[in-house]
């Protein structure tokens, strides 16, 4: 005759259903410590009766005497004490993942997995990050940064930081801050190339093109009229990489359209100078995002309220 592995054994099907009774477990210690129905009674706020219903029971269960009884006392039987080393070991560890569990809900603790773009994060992250981190000194940070979205359910991802004007559905966002744009050149281009007073004039410009951003050689730029125009604009470099055309528009080879995130503290030491300051425009926003939780972690609720008050008010780069 097989056995089915899956089935145990019917004596471990008892010793199991033993186990896995908890209350059963914490009456026979108490007994054991205190010696008596009645101390245990006392102790657990029960009457002596449902203690000696529940030893039966258990003796029942496990086909064997736990005490010998007498008119004084209680004596243990050896299979008594053989149950109480396990029934010990079995109620300590339950008691420490109780406690583990309380500190974990009534305090932030844990690996926060973080996703962010690679232009914003090392800009204006690190900072956000260490201060959180002085906070919440039970939580450690996983931080991955990419110029392309992850994943946030299959990557494990609790926030992602995402610069965008269209948010993957089924994920809840929290906007942080406006993502500005401006056009802006460095003194020297300027000085060889002069400046573009009016829209029209960027045609004989070299526009620096970052590629498959929207709007990348179509640029947004109030007219005379002072309704936005779209000028078809061309350069002698265009990149996918934002921070390497950045590198260009300071060196002097061109007009660049950026993020003023990017460009703020060039602006404030004179390093780019902005053109058409009336044209500077929200692009998009940067988000805080995450799956949608019912029971959100705590480390991840911590997470967000920090980034609210880190964007509140909003930094100088965030300000039209």
């Amino acid at each position: 005759m097989s056995i089915d592995p899956m089935i145990p054994p019917r004596s471990n099907r008892k010793l199991r259903s033993v186990i896995d009774n908890l209350a059963l477990l914490r009456v026979f210690v108490a007994v054991v410590e205190t010696g008596n129905f009645s101390h245990t009674g006392q102790r657990l706020r029960v009457v002596p009766s449902t203690v000696s219903k529940h030893i039966s029971a258990l003796e029942k269960r496990l086909g064997g005497q736990l005490f010998v009884r007498s008119t004084q006392k209680l004596g243990v039987t050896e299979l008594g004490l053989r149950l109480y080393d396990h029934a010990l070991a079995i109620l300590q560890d339950v008691e420490a993942a109780e406690i583990d569990i309380s500190e974990y809900n009534s305090e932030p603790q844990g690996i926060l997995k973080i996703a962010a773009g690679t232009v914003f994060a090392q800009r204006h992250l690190a900072p956000i990050l260490i201060r959180f981190l002085e906070a919440n000194p039970k939580v450690s940070l996983d931080v991955s940064l990419s110029t392309t979205s992850n994943h946030l359910i299959s990557d494990g991802i609790d926030v992602a930081i995402r610069i965008s004007d269209a948010l993957d559905p089924g994920l809840i966002a929290v906007k942080l801050a406006p993502n500005i744009r401006l056009y802006c050149a460095a003194p020297a281009y300027l000085a060889r190339e002069g400046t573009p007073a009016r829209a029209s004039d960027l045609a004989r410009h070299n526009c620096l093109v970052v590629r498959g951003v929207a709007q990348s050689a179509q640029w947004p730029i109030k007219g005379e009229t002072g309704a936005t125009e779209f000028i078809a604009v061309s350069g002698n470099f265009v990149a996918d990489n934002v921070d390497l055309l950045l590198q260009a528009v300071v060196a002097g080879v061109g007009i660049g359209h950026l993020p003023l995130f990017m460009v703020y503290d060039l602006l404030a030491s004179g390093d780019l100078v902005e053109i058409f300051p009336d044209s500077r425009a929200v692009a998009s926003h940067i988000y805080a995002v995450f799956p949608e939780r019912r029971n959100m972690p705590l480390k991840t609720r911590a997470f967000i309220d920090h980034l609210k008050a880190e964007f509140r008010p909003p930094p100088p780069w965030a300000v039209l």
